[in-house]
């Protein structure tokens, strides 16, 4: 199969250079692009009031950037990286976790690079939540070129943002200037998958300078697109097999903040602001474990809405994870976040 002289790899090598041309294929993306988003970018200084505090924690903060789209307020936000050769595995537990992030109020910050970033992007916006796209390049050439699609609705789900100006190359320095960016801008980065030479965990050295919780989806040890991840678990990151493993401990704490211990309670779970849905949920658990699809059967209620409730519960600390697939509900005490 012919590559797009443009791809890179994990690392940002084999790319190709920003060019003039208005001809083929690269020329009518460009003056697409350039037409409808470049024009309508907006500086944001570091006087500006909704300039992003946990830029400020780098040493080298930008001192302005351009978005197109509306910067979201990212209290509470998550980095979620990976390989652009992600298995269809990786790819779906990164738009799974997503998904549930922004339902649960947080915003996704990613790179948009195909594989791991586009699935979190795409999980962000299909959960109708905020996602903030930090690219390597110019906005009048957002690289890849093979997500232009994305790049086009993201501005409507939340900003593409770079400090780069326009025509700039995708050179593998500029990738990790841009990797540096989503380390600070999330409260949290979790690693989906990555192999050993991996864009994705100089992001996660980025977070764990500014002193942000690293997390490392476990992966298989023959599997060479996850080697990354189980290193990054030997040096001390924080495992994730699931949502709440990371939502919980990023909601206390936003970027530029540091986070307090959460105090002890014996207090039970506060069931008096759950939908209706979610308590109808967690009655037809009834302290068992039971598949999605057993409880749509229980419930009668459609499959999505299932999902969504489960994901919510999870989250919150309400409902665990069992293997096979199937969820309880929690037994302890432990005070949703």
């Amino acid at each position: 199969m012919k590559r797009d002289p443009n791809e890179v790899d994990d690392e940002g090598r084999n790319f190709g250079h920003c060019s003039g041309a208005t001809g083929g294929i690269g020329g009518r993306y460009r003056r697409v692009m350039l037409g409808d988003r470049s024009g309508r970018a907006r500086l944001v200084t570091s006087a500006c009031a909704d300039y992003p505090a946990g830029l400020r924690d780098l040493s080298d903060a930008p001192d302005e950037f351009r978005t197109v789209g509306e910067l979201p307020d990212l209290q509470r936000a998550v980095a979620i990286v990976g390989t652009r050769r992600a298995d269809d595995e990786a790819l779906d537990f990164a738009y799974t976790l997503a998904r549930a992030a922004v339902l649960n109020g947080f915003v996704v910050v990613s790179g948009g690079a195909i594989g791991v970033d586009r699935a979190a992007h795409e999980g962000a916006i299909d959960g109708g939540g905020r996602t903030v796209v930090v690219l390597p390049t110019g906005l009048d050439t957002p690289y890849p070129r093979a997500n232009y699609d994305l790049f086009a609705r993201v501005p409507d789900a939340g900003c593409l943002l770079t400090e780069a100006d326009d025509c700039t190359d995708a050179r593998p320095g500029r990738f990790l200037k841009r990797n540096r960016l989503i380390a600070a801008l999330g409260g949290s980065t979790v690693v989906v998958q990555a192999p050993a030479r991996s864009g994705a965990l100089s992001t996660a050295r980025f977070a764990k300078q500014l002193g942000r919780p690293v997390f490392a989806v476990p992966a298989s040890p023959w599997d060479p697109r996850g080697s990354g991840n189980l290193g990054l678990l030997r040096k001390g990151a924080r495992i994730c097999v699931g949502p709440t493993d990371v939502l919980s401990e990023t909601a206390l704490r936003g970027p530029g903040r540091v986070a307090n211990s959460p105090p002890k309670s014996e207090n039970t779970h506060n069931f008096s602001d759950l939908t209706q849905a979610e308590q109808t949920i967690l009655e037809s658990l009834g302290g068992r474990a039971r598949h999605a699809e057993d409880l749509c059967q229980r419930t009668g209620m459609p499959a999505f809405e299932v999902q969504q409730s489960i994901l919510r519960l999870l989250v919150r600390g309400l409902v665990e994870e069992k293997p096979g697939g199937r969820y309880q509900t929690c037994r302890s005490g432990r005070k949703p976040y």
